[in-house]
């Protein structure tokens, strides 16, 4: 509800006459490209899952199976107050279609955390050009200065993580120790036993884990290339969404800065603590649109952006979660120890 009041506080602010016009001449064609740009979206992440998935393991997952774990994980990470909460989530099912908890941590990670890598050398390309005297629209400069420094928080600590568990295992399984101690501490009952569960899962685990990502380093690296290439056309798909509406409403520039730009603002949207990004979602795309379209067309390309990113692949993803709920849970395969 919040999100929809946003939406129609900014349509109210920002509509015209020239408003209804724009609209009636966006067309239904370029309306179908919304649903497709996300659709495609979420074939290319599942075909990274079904990628990583089937090159480092001998049982195998089907590309239905991959897809519904993809849609489902985009629906719970919509409920969560951290959207990647939906990246975790992909994990847990995982285990229960019997892979190793280690190694679909391992697969989630390259696909959680790999997309924010690729998207702090995308800040460091920016700030680096912006710093030689790249001038774009005063527009796109603006967004900009405000957006690059917000992603650098969530990106540094992306990459600080991915570099502390491949290149020091050790000091990361003290991490793990001390943040489940911290919550252990702070925690009582049912929900401490859970943290000290999963910590015991998580050591026992660990060997799959850093095996994995050997493998997948050493080994399997034509399995990591494509599982790493797909998520980020995965993004790349997603951004073409705002692009679309951008053309749709008169704009003939450069895809680049739009890119650049939606690289930027997904990180700061990811880790926000509301669910479904609510309002630093509309804020951040309120301020994306505003820096390529007349202000009359914001409100209006805002509802189409939430209403291809967000509502239609919830609804999916609502029905496919109910559904696996009224199967009596989340039932699957038991992971095979060893």
């Amino acid at each position: 509800m919040g999100s929809i009041a946003i939406m129609a506080v900014t349509v109210i602010v920002t509509t015209d006459d020239e408003t209804w016009h724009g609209v009636l001449s966006f067309g239904a064609g370029l309306v179908a490209l919304l649903f497709v740009a996300q659709s495609l979206r979420m074939v290319l992440e599942s075909l990274s899952l079904l990628v990583l998935v089937n090159g480092i393991q001998e049982e195998k997952i089907t590309a239905i199976e991959a897809l519904e774990l993809t849609v489902e994980g985009h629906f719970i990470g919509q409920l969560m107050p951290i959207s990647a909460a939906g990246v975790p989530y992909q994990g847990f099912l995982l285990t229960r279609k019997g892979v190793r908890a280690g190694l679909a941590t391992a697969i989630v990670i390259v696909k959680g955390f790999v997309p924010g890598v690729f998207f702090f050398f995308v800040l460091v390309g920016a700030t680096t050009l912006t710093a030689l005297g790249w001038e774009g629209s005063e527009g796109t400069v603006t967004f900009l200065k405000i957006v690059g420094p917000l992603s650098a928080v969530p990106l540094v600590f992306i990459v600080a993580i991915l570099v502390t568990m491949l290149r020091y295992p050790r000091q990361f399984k003290r991490m793990i120790d001390s943040l489940a101690a911290f919550l252990g501490r702070r925690l009582r009952g049912k929900a401490a036993r859970r943290v000290e569960e999963s910590r015991v899962m998580m050591e026992s685990e660990s060997h799959v884990f850093r095996e994995a990502l050997t493998t997948l380093g050493r080994h399997k690296r034509w399995v990591l290339l494509w599982g790493i290439l797909l998520v980020i056309l995965a993004y790349l798909a997603e951004f073409m969404v705002a692009i679309v509406i951008l053309w749709g409403f008169g704009y003939r520039g450069s895809m680049v800065g739009p890119l650049v730009l939606q690289c930027l603002l997904k990180p700061v949207i990811t880790a926000t603590p509301t669910p479904g990004s609510l309002a630093f979602g509309e804020g951040g795309y309120i301020g994306f649109f505003a820096a390529f379209l007349p202000a009359r067309f914001v409100g209006v390309s805002l509802v189409l952006w939430r209403l291809a990113i967000y509502f239609v692949p919830m609804s999916v993803g609502g029905v496919l979660v109910a559904k696996r709920i009224g199967r009596k849970g989340f039932t699957g395969k038991t992971p095979q120890s060893t």
